[in-house]
C-alpha cells in the first residue's frame, strides 16, 4: 500500500515539490510490504507502480535543490527495483542499464556491447548495434535533465567500462571508414547516429571515472579518442557539438590544466577565432562592406551624414557617389595596414533596407544592418527572401547586425546560409535622437548610436587584423556596456560568449533542446505534420525521440525577446532572458502541456528549461509561441517572480503576453483569432474572451509592447461581470490538468 499513502502525500503537495515533501514521498515508497521480493538476501522495497509513480515525478516543478535531492532519491530507489538486480536479465547473459519500466530498454550483454534486448549476445549486427548505442545515449541525455548520472553505468567496474569504450571507440572508427558513409544495413544517417551515440557514452564515462589509477588511465583513453573523433568529423555541427561537450563543465572538471588548453584550441579550430579580411577584400586591397540602414527614424540619411565624421586609424570616410540607388564612401589610409600593408583602406555603400537584410549573402563583401527589428520580422523575411534565392556562402564572410534583441534568429541564420559568421546583439542597442546637418540642411535624425560606433570598433579591429577577443574588447569600449546585461551587447564567437550567451540560442541537430545542455546530437529527425483546426490537441506521430522541433525552439526564443518588453518582466533579473528550450519529453498519458523547471545554462548561471508534451510536435510556430508565452507569464505569476498580479489579473496579463506574439507572428488576423480560440480552449478560458479588444490595446501600446497592468486594467473593463467571475478560480486558465477535448 505504500504506492497509495505515496500518491495521497503527492496529490496533497503544491504545484512546485519542496524537498521535504520530495524525502516523504520517497521514505513512504522505501517502506517494506509483505509482496516484496528478495534476491540473494537483499530486500528490493520498490514494485513496479511505485517506480512509475516515482519517475512521473519528475515532470513536476522542483527548485534546485529539490531537483538534485530527487535525483539522488531517484538512484537509491533504482537499486531496490524489483527486477532490476545486478544479474542478467531476462533470456540471455545482459544486465539492464536502463530502468525496469523503460520503454526503449537499453541492456549490457557480456561481450561489453550496448543491446536493445537481453538476448542478443556477442558483438550485435549493425541494425541492433545502432540501437543499443543510441537507446544507451538517449538514456544519458534523459538523466541529464535530473542529476547527470546513470547508476547502472556508475556501478559497472573499471574492467567492463573499459571494454564498452573500446567497443564504442570501434564502431566509431568503423562508422567513419564506411564507404559512401554507410555501414552495411544502415543509412547514412544511422552510420552518424552510431558515431554521436557512441561519442554520449564516452562523454558520461569519462565525466563519471574517479581518481584512482585505473580510472585516470581510462579517462585518458576517452579524452584522446573524443578529441580525435572531434577532429576528424565531417560534419560541421556535429563537430561543433562534440567540442561543446569537452568543455562541459562536468566533463572538463576530471581534464589536466595542458587537455584543457587543447580543447580551447579544438574549439578555436572548429569555431575560428579570428576573421581573415582577405575573404571581402578587393583585388586594390580595400575592404568591403554594405551597409543596409533600417526604415524610419531618419536612419538611412542619418548614417550617410554621421559617417564622414567618423575616424579609422586617423583617416576618415569620403563620399564619393550618392543616387537614388545609395551612397559611396571611401577611406584610404595613407600607408598600407595589417599583414605586409595590404590592407588599403575600406569601401562601403549604405542604402535602404528592404527585407533583404541577407541579400549580401554569397558576395564576399561583409555587410551590416542598422534598425529596428520589428520584433525579429526583419531578419526572418530577409532570411526566407534569402533561402528563396538559394544564397549561401561557402567563402567565409562576416555581418554585423545592429538591431534590438537579434540572438532569436541567430540558429536559423548560421545553419542555412553556410559559412557566414553573424555577430548581433543580446539586447536593446541604443540610439539617441536630435538634429542632425548634412548638405540639404538640417533634420529630425539619429545624432548618435551604439550600432556606428560597433561597426566602427569591428573596422578598427580587421584593419588591425585582429581576433575576435580583442575586437570583442574594442566594442565593450565603445558602446554604453553599463547598460547591458552582457558586456558588450553585441555577441561574439568568443569561447566565453558562446558559454555564456550562444549555446543557450543554439539549436544544431534540430530536436528543440538549446546545445547548452544537449549531450545527445540527433541526425534524421522528423517534422511531424501540422493540423491548423487541432492545434493544442495532443497527437502521438512518432516517438519523442524522433521528432524534429523547429516550433518549440523559435517558441522559446521569441519569450526571451518577449521578456524585454513587458512591464513585470523588462529589467526583472529573476526572469528577463532567463529560459531556454528542454525539447519534447514523452507525453504518453501525461496531462502536461509544457512542463518548465529549473535549468543551467552552460555556464552555470540560473534558467528556466521548457519542455514539450511530444503529443504537440504537430503545432505551428505560431501557436506554440502564443502558448509558451501564455504559460510562461502563468508559471512566473504563480511562482512569485513577477509580483503585483491578482488570479484574474495573471491571466489577463499572460493573454496580453501570448497576444503580443500573435501580433508579430507574421500571420494574417483571421489566423490570431483561430489561434486565440484554440489557445482558450487548451488552458481552459472562457471560450467568450474578445481577441480584438486585447490586440488592439497591446498593438497601440510603443513601450511595453508585450503587456502592461494597464493593458490588462482596460482590458478588464470590456469584459462582463460574469467573464471576471470565471477568471477568479484557480481551476480556469491552468493548462496541464488534463489534455484538452478535442
Amino acid at each position: 500500500m505504500s504506492d497509495v499513502k505515496a500518491k495521497q502525500l503527492l496529490d496533497a503537495a503544491g504545484r512546485m515539490l519542496s524537498t521535504p515533501e520530495i524525502q516523504s514521498i520517497a521514505d513512504e515508497l522505501k517502506k517494506p510490504e509483505p509482496t516484496d521480493q528478495e534476491v540473494n538476501g537483499r530486500r528490493l522495497t520498490v514494485d513496479n507502480a511505485e517506480a512509475q509513480l516515482w519517475a512521473g515525478m519528475a515532470g513536476r516543478v522542483m527548485s534546485q535543490k529539490g531537483r538534485k535531492l530527487y535525483g539522488r532519491l531517484t538512484q537509491e530507489l533504482e537499486a531496490l527495483k524489483q527486477g532490476a538486480g545486478p544479474g542478467p536479465g531476462p533470456g540471455g547473459d545482459a544486465r539492464p542499464l536502463s530502468e525496469a519500466n523503460a520503454k526503449k530498454p537499453v541492456f549490457l550483454n557480456a561481450a561489453g556491447w550496448p543491446v536493445p534486448a537481453a538476448n542478443v549476445a556477442g558483438q550485435p549486427d549493425n541494425a541492433n548495434m545502432e540501437e543499443g548505442f543510441y537507446r544507451f545515449a538517449l538514456l544519458v541525455q534523459q538523466r541529464a535533465k535530473v542529476d547527470g548520472r546513470v547508476g547502472a553505468l556508475a556501478n559497472l567496474n573499471i574492467a567492463d567500462k573499459s571494454t564498452l569504450v573500446e567497443n564504442a571507440v570501434s564502431m566509431i572508427n568503423r562508422s567513419l571508414a564506411a564507404p559512401n558513409g554507410r555501414l552495411e544495413g544502415l543509412t547514412a544517417e544511422e552510420t552518424q547516429q552510431v558515431r554521436s551515440s557512441a561519442f554520449t557514452i564516452l562523454y558520461q564515462i569519462g565525466k563519471d571515472l574517479g581518481a584512482d589509477a585505473g580510472g585516470a588511465r581510462l579517462r585518458s583513453r576517452i579524452h584522446n579518442q573524443m578529441m580525435e573523433q572531434a577532429d576528424q568529423e565531417p560534419n560541421a555541427l556535429f563537430a561543433r557539438h562534440m567540442v561543446r561537450m569537452l568543455d562541459r563543465p562536468d566533463y572538463k572538471a576530471g581534464l589536466s590544466a595542458a587537455q584543457k588548453a587543447d580543447v580551447e584550441a579544438l574549439f578555436a579550430e572548429k569555431i575560428p577565432q579570428k576573421f581573415d579580411v582577405a575573404n571581402i577584400m578587393s583585388a586594390d586591397g580595400y575592404l568591403q562592406w554594405d551597409h543596409l540602414a533600417g526604415q524610419g527614424e531618419g536612419f538611412y540619411r542619418s548614417f550617410i551624414a554621421n559617417l564622414p565624421k567618423q575616424s579609422i586609424h586617423g583617416a576618415k570616410f569620403v563620399k564619393v557617389r550618392e543616387d537614388w540607388r545609395g551612397a559611396e564612401f571611401e577611406l584610404k589610409f595613407p600607408q598600407g595596414r595589417g599583414e605586409d600593408g595590404r590592407i588599403k583602406g575600406i569601401r562601403i555603400t549604405a542604402r535602404e533596407f528592404n527585407n533583404d537584410l541577407f541579400d549580401g549573402v554569397g558576395s564576399g563583401r561583409g555587410f551590416s544592418y542598422g534598425g529596428h527589428s520589428n520584433i525579429g520580422n526583419n531578419q526572418e523575411r530577409s532570411l526566407a527572401r534569402a533561402l528563396a534565392q538559394g544564397l549561401k556562402t561557402d567563402k567565409p564572410q562576416l555581418c554585423l547586425l545592429d538591431l534590438c534583441a537579434g540572438l532569436d534568429n541567430l540558429d536559423d541564420g548560421l545553419e542555412k546560409l553556410g559559412n557566414l559568421e553573424i555577430l548581433t546583439t543580446f539586447g536593446s542597442s541604443y540610439f539617441w535622437k536630435g538634429k542632425v546637418q548634412d548638405e540639404r540642411g538640417e533634420f529630425d535624425g539619429v545624432t548618435r548610436s551604439e550600432g556606428m560606433s560597433s561597426l566602427m570598433a569591428l573596422f578598427t579591429g580587421l584593419t588591425s587584423e585582429e581576433g575576435y577577443e580583442k575586437i570583442r574588447g574594442r566594442v565593450n569600449d565603445a558602446i554604453s556596456s553599463w547598460s547591458h546585461e552582457r558586456n558588450p551587447n553585441v555577441v561574439f564567437p568568443t569561447l566565453k560568449d558562446y558559454r555564456e550567451v550562444r549555446w543557450a540560442h543554439l539549436d544544431g541537430d534540430g530536436d528543440a533542446l538549446a546545445d547548452a545542455n544537449d549531450v545527445l546530437f540527433h541526425f534524421g529527425l522528423k517534422e511531424a505534420a501540422k493540423n491548423a483546426q487541432s492545434e493544442f490537441v495532443l497527437d502521438f506521430q512518432r516517438p519523442y525521440d524522433e521528432l524534429a522541433g523547429e516550433p518549440l525552439k523559435n517558441g522559446v526564443l521569441d519569450l526571451n525577446v518577449s521578456t524585454h518588453y513587458n512591464d513585470r518582466t523588462s529589467e526583472n533579473d529573476a526572469v528577463e532572458h532567463k529560459f531556454i528550450a528542454g525539447g519534447y519529453f514523452d507525453g504518453t498519458g501525461s496531462a502536461d502541456l509544457l512542463r518548465i523547471q529549473p535549468e543551467r545554462n552552460h555556464d552555470g548561471a540560473p534558467l528556466f528549461r521548457i519542455e514539450a508534451n511530444h503529443g504537440l510536435a504537430g503545432t505551428s510556430r505560431e501557436a506554440m509561441a502564443a502558448l509558451t508565452q501564455y504559460s510562461s507569464m502563468m508559471f512566473m505569476a504563480d511562482q512569485n517572480l513577477v509580483r503585483g498580479l491578482s488570479e484574474v489579473d495573471r491571466k489577463l496579463m499572460s493573454l496580453a503576453f501570448a497576444t503580443f506574439r500573435l501580433n508579430f507572428d507574421g500571420l494574417g488576423r483571421n489566423d490570431d483569432v483561430r489561434i486565440w480560440k484554440q489557445l482558450l480552449h487548451a488552458v481552459r478560458l472562457p471560450a467568450d474572451l474578445p481577441f480584438g479588444a486585447l490586440q488592439s490595446l497591446v498593438d497601440a501600446e510603443h513601450h511595453d509592447y508585450a503587456g502592461s497592468l494597464e493593458i490588462v486594467n482596460n482590458y478588464k473593463r470590456s469584459l462582463s461581470a460574469d467573464q471576471v467571475r470565471a477568471l477568479e478560480s484557480r481551476d480556469v486558465g491552468r493548462p496541464g490538468v488534463g489534455p484538452p477535448v478535442a
